[in-house]
Protein backbone atom coordinates (compact mmCIF):
# COMPACT_ATOMS: atom_id res chain seq x y z
CA UNK A 1 0.00 0.00 0.00
CA UNK A 2 1.08 3.58 -0.60
CA UNK A 3 -1.01 5.46 1.93
CA UNK A 4 0.93 7.04 4.81
CA UNK A 5 -2.34 7.90 6.59
CA UNK A 6 -2.71 4.19 7.41
CA UNK A 7 0.45 4.35 9.51
CA UNK A 8 1.20 5.37 13.09
CA UNK A 9 0.33 9.07 13.66
CA UNK A 10 3.89 9.96 14.70
CA UNK A 11 5.31 8.23 11.62
CA UNK A 12 2.94 10.32 9.48
CA UNK A 13 4.37 13.51 10.97
CA UNK A 14 7.95 12.37 10.46
CA UNK A 15 7.24 11.32 6.86
CA UNK A 16 5.96 14.83 6.06
CA UNK A 17 9.00 16.37 7.72
CA UNK A 18 11.37 14.07 5.80
CA UNK A 19 9.83 15.04 2.45
CA UNK A 20 9.96 18.75 3.34
CA UNK A 21 13.50 18.76 4.78
CA UNK A 22 14.83 16.70 1.87
CA UNK A 23 13.22 19.09 -0.58
CA UNK A 24 14.95 22.03 1.08
CA UNK A 25 18.26 20.34 0.26
CA UNK A 26 17.27 19.67 -3.35
CA UNK A 27 16.44 16.00 -2.73
CA UNK A 28 12.99 15.41 -4.17
CA UNK A 29 11.36 12.29 -2.76
CA UNK A 30 7.94 10.70 -2.38
CA UNK A 31 6.58 8.15 0.06
CA UNK A 32 6.26 4.69 -1.45
CA UNK A 33 5.37 1.49 0.41
CA UNK A 34 3.71 1.96 3.79
CA UNK A 35 1.39 -0.52 5.55
CA UNK A 36 1.54 -4.13 4.33
CA UNK A 37 -0.82 -7.04 4.88
CA UNK A 38 0.36 -10.51 5.88
CA UNK A 39 -0.16 -11.70 2.30
CA UNK A 40 1.82 -8.78 0.83
CA UNK A 41 4.73 -9.36 3.20
CA UNK A 42 4.73 -13.12 2.62
CA UNK A 43 4.84 -12.50 -1.13
CA UNK A 44 7.94 -10.33 -0.71
CA UNK A 45 9.54 -12.91 1.56
CA UNK A 46 8.95 -15.63 -1.05
CA UNK A 47 10.85 -13.62 -3.67
CA UNK A 48 14.25 -15.23 -4.20
CA UNK A 49 13.22 -18.25 -2.12
CA UNK A 50 10.19 -20.01 -3.60
CA UNK A 51 9.51 -17.42 -6.32
CA UNK A 52 11.73 -15.84 -8.99
CA UNK A 53 13.80 -12.77 -8.19
CA UNK A 54 16.36 -11.64 -5.66
CA UNK A 55 15.86 -11.81 -1.89
CA UNK A 56 14.67 -8.41 -0.70
CA UNK A 57 13.62 -9.11 2.89
CA UNK A 58 14.34 -11.44 5.79
CA UNK A 59 10.94 -10.78 7.36
CA UNK A 60 8.10 -13.28 6.75
CA UNK A 61 4.60 -11.86 6.98
CA UNK A 62 2.95 -14.75 8.78
CA UNK A 63 4.97 -13.99 11.93
CA UNK A 64 4.47 -10.20 11.75
CA UNK A 65 8.22 -9.78 11.25
CA UNK A 66 8.16 -6.54 9.25
CA UNK A 67 7.49 -3.13 10.75
CA UNK A 68 5.55 -2.36 7.57
CA UNK A 69 2.87 -4.69 8.97
CA UNK A 70 2.79 -2.71 12.21
CA UNK A 71 2.29 0.62 10.48
CA UNK A 72 5.60 1.99 11.75
CA UNK A 73 7.68 1.91 8.55
CA UNK A 74 7.67 3.42 5.08
CA UNK A 75 9.85 3.40 1.97
CA UNK A 76 10.72 6.35 -0.24
CA UNK A 77 11.60 6.76 -3.89
CA UNK A 78 13.34 9.46 -5.87
CA UNK A 79 11.00 11.97 -7.53
CA UNK A 80 13.22 14.15 -9.71
CA UNK A 81 13.06 12.25 -12.98
CA UNK A 82 16.46 10.58 -12.52
CA UNK A 83 14.96 7.16 -11.75
CA UNK A 84 13.05 6.05 -8.67
CA UNK A 85 15.98 4.18 -7.11
CA UNK A 86 18.94 5.83 -8.83
CA UNK A 87 21.48 6.39 -6.04
CA UNK A 88 23.81 8.66 -7.98
CA UNK A 89 25.32 11.42 -5.90
CA UNK A 90 24.72 9.32 -2.77
CA UNK A 91 21.10 10.41 -3.02
CA UNK A 92 19.64 7.90 -0.55
CA UNK A 93 22.52 8.27 1.90
CA UNK A 94 21.89 12.00 2.04
CA UNK A 95 18.17 11.47 2.62
CA UNK A 96 19.03 8.81 5.19
CA UNK A 97 21.09 11.32 7.17
CA UNK A 98 18.14 13.72 7.20
CA UNK A 99 15.81 10.96 8.40
CA UNK A 100 18.19 9.91 11.16
CA UNK A 101 18.44 13.55 12.31
CA UNK A 102 14.64 13.65 12.55
CA UNK A 103 14.69 10.57 14.79
CA UNK A 104 13.91 7.83 12.27
CA UNK A 105 15.81 4.58 11.94
CA UNK A 106 17.28 4.26 8.44
CA UNK A 107 17.56 0.90 6.67
CA UNK A 108 20.79 2.02 5.02
CA UNK A 109 22.57 1.52 8.35
CA UNK A 110 21.62 -2.17 8.53
CA UNK A 111 24.13 -4.96 7.95
CA UNK A 112 21.69 -7.40 6.38
CA UNK A 113 19.76 -6.61 4.27
CA UNK A 114 20.85 -3.00 3.57
CA UNK A 115 17.63 -1.16 2.62
CA UNK A 116 18.38 2.46 1.73
CA UNK A 117 14.82 3.54 0.83
CA UNK A 118 13.49 2.28 4.20
CA UNK A 119 12.67 4.27 7.35
CA UNK A 120 10.95 3.22 10.57
CA UNK A 121 10.23 4.31 14.12
CA UNK A 122 13.12 3.21 16.37
CA UNK A 123 11.09 2.74 19.55
CA UNK A 124 11.07 -1.07 19.71
CA UNK A 125 14.47 -1.91 18.20
CA UNK A 126 15.52 -2.80 14.67
CA UNK A 127 13.65 -6.12 14.64
CA UNK A 128 10.02 -6.71 15.56
CA UNK A 129 10.91 -9.03 18.46
CA UNK A 130 10.60 -6.11 20.88
CA UNK A 131 7.15 -4.96 19.79
CA UNK A 132 5.85 -8.56 19.66
CA UNK A 133 6.68 -8.95 23.36
CA UNK A 134 4.25 -6.10 24.11
CA UNK A 135 1.46 -6.62 21.58
CA UNK A 136 -0.04 -9.86 20.29
CA UNK A 137 -0.42 -8.57 16.74
CA UNK A 138 -0.54 -5.34 14.71
CA UNK A 139 -4.28 -4.96 15.23
CA UNK A 140 -3.84 -4.85 19.01
CA UNK A 141 -1.05 -2.32 18.63
CA UNK A 142 -3.08 -0.06 16.32
CA UNK A 143 -5.86 0.17 18.91
CA UNK A 144 -3.43 2.08 21.15
CA UNK A 145 -2.75 4.83 18.62
CA UNK A 146 -3.76 8.37 19.47
CA UNK A 147 -4.09 11.08 16.85
CA UNK A 148 -1.34 13.68 16.70
CA UNK A 149 -1.99 16.84 14.71
CA UNK A 150 0.08 17.08 11.59
CA UNK A 151 2.04 20.26 10.95
CA UNK A 152 2.74 21.55 7.45
CA UNK A 153 1.15 20.56 4.15
CA UNK A 154 -2.05 18.52 4.43
CA UNK A 155 -4.16 17.23 1.54
CA UNK A 156 -7.87 16.49 1.71
CA UNK A 157 -10.64 16.10 -0.87
CA UNK A 158 -10.58 19.84 -1.64
CA UNK A 159 -6.83 20.26 -2.12
CA UNK A 160 -3.70 21.22 -0.18
CA UNK A 161 -3.70 23.46 2.90
CA UNK A 162 -1.05 24.30 5.48
CA UNK A 163 -1.36 23.85 9.27
CA UNK A 164 0.92 26.01 11.42
CA UNK A 165 2.34 24.94 14.79
CA UNK A 166 -0.48 26.77 16.61
CA UNK A 167 -3.16 25.01 14.57
CA UNK A 168 -4.05 28.02 12.38
CA UNK A 169 -3.84 28.07 8.60
CA UNK A 170 -3.23 30.80 6.02
CA UNK A 171 -6.11 32.09 3.88
CA UNK A 172 -6.46 34.89 1.34
CA UNK A 173 -2.71 35.51 1.46
CA UNK A 174 0.67 34.85 -0.17
CA UNK A 175 3.46 32.97 1.62
CA UNK A 176 6.93 31.69 0.78
CA UNK A 177 7.31 27.99 1.64
CA UNK A 178 10.48 26.07 0.79
CA UNK A 179 11.66 28.79 -1.64
CA UNK A 180 8.38 29.04 -3.60
CA UNK A 181 5.47 31.49 -3.53
CA UNK A 182 2.02 30.07 -2.79
CA UNK A 183 -1.35 31.84 -2.84
CA UNK A 184 -4.02 30.53 -0.48
CA UNK A 185 -7.65 31.24 -1.37
CA UNK A 186 -10.38 32.43 0.98
CA UNK A 187 -11.00 28.86 2.18
CA UNK A 188 -7.32 28.30 2.95
CA UNK A 189 -6.45 26.04 0.00
CA UNK A 190 -3.37 26.53 -2.17
CA UNK A 191 -4.30 27.75 -5.63
CA UNK A 192 -3.49 25.77 -8.77
CA UNK A 193 -3.89 26.93 -12.36
CA UNK A 194 -4.91 30.53 -13.11
CA UNK A 195 -6.14 32.86 -10.33
CA UNK A 196 -6.53 36.59 -9.74
CA UNK A 197 -5.12 38.67 -6.88
CA UNK A 198 -6.08 42.32 -6.38
CA UNK A 199 -3.73 43.09 -3.50
CA UNK A 200 -6.01 41.89 -0.73
CA UNK A 201 -8.40 39.26 -2.09
CA UNK A 202 -7.93 36.03 -4.02
CA UNK A 203 -10.34 35.72 -6.97
CA UNK A 204 -12.40 38.85 -6.13
CA UNK A 205 -16.02 38.77 -7.26
CA UNK A 206 -15.62 42.00 -9.27
CA UNK A 207 -12.93 40.38 -11.43
CA UNK A 208 -10.26 42.88 -10.46
CA UNK A 209 -6.57 42.15 -9.97
CA UNK A 210 -3.75 40.53 -11.90
CA UNK A 211 -3.65 36.96 -13.14
CA UNK A 212 -1.11 34.48 -11.72
CA UNK A 213 -0.41 30.89 -12.68
CA UNK A 214 0.25 28.15 -10.11
CA UNK A 215 1.70 24.73 -10.87
CA UNK A 216 -1.25 22.34 -11.44
CA UNK A 217 0.64 19.03 -11.48
CA UNK A 218 -1.34 16.65 -9.19
CA UNK A 219 0.91 15.48 -6.34
CA UNK A 220 3.91 17.02 -8.10
CA UNK A 221 6.90 18.16 -6.02
CA UNK A 222 5.86 21.85 -6.33
CA UNK A 223 2.11 21.58 -6.88
CA UNK A 224 0.60 25.03 -6.26
CA UNK A 225 3.89 26.95 -6.61
CA UNK A 226 3.66 30.23 -8.52
CA UNK A 227 5.19 30.47 -11.99
CA UNK A 228 6.89 33.55 -13.49
CA UNK A 229 8.63 34.70 -16.66
CA UNK A 230 12.34 33.97 -16.71
CA UNK A 231 14.99 36.23 -18.24
CA UNK A 232 14.90 34.20 -21.47
CA UNK A 233 11.14 34.64 -21.75
CA UNK A 234 10.28 31.07 -20.76
CA UNK A 235 7.69 30.36 -18.09
CA UNK A 236 8.56 28.22 -15.09
CA UNK A 237 8.19 27.68 -11.37
CA UNK A 238 9.47 30.68 -9.45
CA UNK A 239 12.37 29.89 -7.11
CA UNK A 240 12.71 32.49 -4.33
CA UNK A 241 15.94 33.02 -2.40
CA UNK A 242 14.13 33.78 0.87
CA UNK A 243 13.24 32.13 4.15
CA UNK A 244 9.78 30.71 4.79
CA UNK A 245 7.24 33.38 5.70
CA UNK A 246 4.45 31.02 6.72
Amino acid sequence: MRDITLCHPRLQLLAVQLVEESGKQGLMIKIGETLRTVAEQDALYAQGRTKPGSIVTNAPGSSYSSYHQWGTAFDIFRNDGAGAYNDSGNFFTRVGAIGAALGLEWGGNWKSIVDKPHFQLPDWGSSTSGIKKIYANPEAFMKTWTTEKRIGWIKDNNGWWYRRQDGTYPANAWYVINHHWYLFNRDGYACTGWHRWNGSVCDPEDGSGDWYYFDPTPDGPVEGACWHSRDNGAQGVWYVDALDSI
